[in-house]
């Protein structure tokens, strides 16, 4: 049985502490940033499942000559999915006596560590939409990817939200990818006119996308010419996120607003702990959890990306 006992912790809890001791650095003090609330959509419940489901309203208008019928026209269903909010937890134990013991303090500190276990499984289990978002066995409401050149609308008509040919982040790649994602159109081929709010990456692709953004000049190129990239999704009201937790350090995304795509935190508890002892070896137990589902529950519109050359 795993319990915090005095020998697990010699340094300062038993006669061979180290004499001179002043106190003990612990690592994990600062509060960890939540990087998928600029990004998801964070929503909670109080049920078991939540269903989603996609549907286009009408196309566009019919012109009508004097003294003719209006054109009625109908909507059309699209693609359901279900998110099923489930249980993470963890939890240590330490013996009475380990407790008692505990002059430093760090074994009565020891909760906090469950707090920073939650925020580093979210942070990580979020970023898997992204790390298997070009990977075939993950697919989505409408049968494919998160990031795929099959994805469908209501209508039935095929569309793209990654590059036709994977490419690495450049001026140049990103420039389409700028423009394929202001082709998003809904479920009845009228243009979604979305606007790009972030780009992702690992550290990795760090500098090379902040040349591209900051840049007064083209940095792909020696010739004196303006780069007017930033330009074409409304200058500054634009961010760039840099996910700690990417898998593939060439990949690169961008997003739209969180109400115009379908990339969901559904949250059903929210991080909780609690605290009891055992009677007969009065050890005491801490355990924290937390319940949730982390998809996406439309066809992708309002995400794009790249998985690098």
């Amino acid at each position: 049985m795993a319990v915090v006992t005095r020998a697990l912790l010699p340094d300062w809890l038993t006669t061979s502490a180290l004499p001179f001791l002043k106190r003990l650095v612990d690592s994990g003090t600062k509060l960890r940033p939540k990087w998928y609330e600029q990004v998801l959509r964070m929503e909670t419940t109080d049920r078991p499942h939540e269903q989603y489901d996609s549907y286009a309203k009408f196309g566009l208008m019919v012109q009508t000559d004097e003294g003719s019928a209006v054109t009625y026209d109908l909507p059309i269903q699209g693609f359901d999915k279900t998110l099923t909010p489930v249980d993470y937890s963890l939890g240590y134990k330490v013996s009475h006596r380990a407790l008692k013991d505990d002059k430093l303090g760090p074994v009565k500190n020891l909760a906090s560590g469950l707090g920073e276990s939650d925020t580093e499984t979210k942070n990580t289990v979020t970023a898997d939409i992204f790390n298997q978002g070009f990977n075939s066995a993950f697919t989505g409401a409408d049968g494919v990817e998160l990031f795929s050149t099959a994805h469908l609308r209501e209508d039935g008509v095929a569309f793209r939200n990654e590059l036709a040919t994977a490419a690495d982040f450049s001026i140049t790649s990103f420039r389409t990818a700028l423009v394929d994602f202001r082709n998003f159109r809904d479920g009845r081929g009228k243009r979604r006119n979305l606007t790009v709010k972030w780009i992702m990456s690992a550290p990795d692709l760090y500098f090379d996308i902040a040349e591209v953004l900051e840049s007064v000049g083209r940095p792909d190129t020696a010739e004196n010419a303006t780069n007017v990239t930033r330009r074409f999704f409304g200058g500054n009201n634009f961010s760039q996120i840099i996910n700690d937790y990417l898998t593939d350090t060439d990949a690169w995304f961008i997003g739209a607003d969180k109400e115009d795509h379908g990339l969901i935190f559904l949250e059903r508890e929210p991080f909780t702990n609690a605290t009891d002892v055992d009677f007969d070896t009065r050890t005491v137990k801490h355990a924290g959890w937390s319940t949730y589902d982390v998809d996406w529950v439309n066809n992708g519109i309002g995400v794009f990306g790249s998985s690098g050359g």
